[in-house]
């Protein structure tokens, strides 16, 4: 009886070991650091991709609504490298909708824009080409100052692992600007908006990296709650602004193979124009 109770206790002993570890191996992640840092070696080795992104900023300034909303739909090749952007955007009710080409021509840049006019044609001088420059939605990668694992999910079919990003205050100049501009309440300050940057309280996006090839294949960012503590610590504004969205996000796919960048032939004859300044 005694040795079938040290059997037993052995046993069940056992078996508390293998339930514990079993458990502890599903609660172990990978590295948030790791996986952010080898999703940015991959941007900086990308050959091509597609990428469609949006943008949605609504507001109120002084109870005038005022919404800037926007898509992107881009095809990027590194080498030779070439550029195909269809932007259309609605700013308070106003839609606008712009197609452009960036591309080398006998090793040099030139930048193709489609006027109601017709095609035009600018060189593209001291342009960074590279896939962190020329794609908006990887600033917010760029601008990651640190990081956390969320958990595994899923983009679409693919498996991801959802990091958090804490941000620099950069990721928001660009909802800054627009929100001061629209509100007029620079006053004539060119430093207004570094100010209330720097006045930012902490920023938090979302990269999704897959689990299969460690590329990044969505960014997002919800800035609403930031923008409105940044607005509120005004003082002696006589604006007053309410966010009620700020939504950047983005998805990266085709990797490595995304279709060729064609330059449409009536393009070929544009006029060409100097570029400002």
């Amino acid at each position: 009886m005694r040795y079938f109770m040290k059997i037993l206790k052995r046993v069940t002993i056992w078996a508390f070991c293998a339930v514990f570890c079993f458990f502890s191996a599903c609660n172990v992640h990978p590295d948030a650091y790791t996986l952010i840092r080898e999703a940015k070696a991959e941007v900086k080795s990308m050959k091509n991709c597609v990428v469609s992104s949006s943008r949605n900023l609504t507001f109120t300034s002084n109870g005038e609504q005022h919404s800037f909303q926007s898509k992107t739909d881009l095809i990027y090749t590194a080498n030779p490298f070439t550029l195909k952007s269809i932007l259309s955007s609605q700013i308070d009710g106003t839609s606008a909708k712009s197609e452009t080409y960036t591309v080398t021509e006998d090793g040099n840049l030139n930048f193709y824009c489609k006027t109601p006019s017709g095609w035009q044609k600018t060189a593209a001088e001291n342009l960074d080409s590279s896939p962190s420059a020329q794609i908006e939605i990887l600033h917010l990668l760029n601008n990651s100052e640190d990081q956390e694992y969320i958990c595994d999910t899923t983009v679409g079919s693919q498996k991801v692992h959802k990091i958090k990003l804490k941000l620099k205050n950069e990721a928001l100049r660009s909802d800054v600007e627009n929100i001061v501009t629209q509100s007029g309440m620079s006053g004539g300050s060119k430093t207004i908006v570094q100010t209330l940057l720097d006045s930012a309280p902490d920023i938090y996006g979302y990269c999704y990296v897959s689990v299969e090839s460690g590329k990044p294949v969505r960014l997002e960012l919800d800035a609403a709650d930031v923008l409105n503590q940044i607005f509120q610590n005004i003082d002696g504004s006589n604006v007053s602004i309410k966010v009620t969205k700020c939504i950047f996000c983005g998805d990266i796919s085709k990797i490595g193979s995304a279709p060729a960048v064609i330059l449409p032939e009536d393009a070929k004859s544009a006029s060409s124009v100097q570029a400002e300044g």
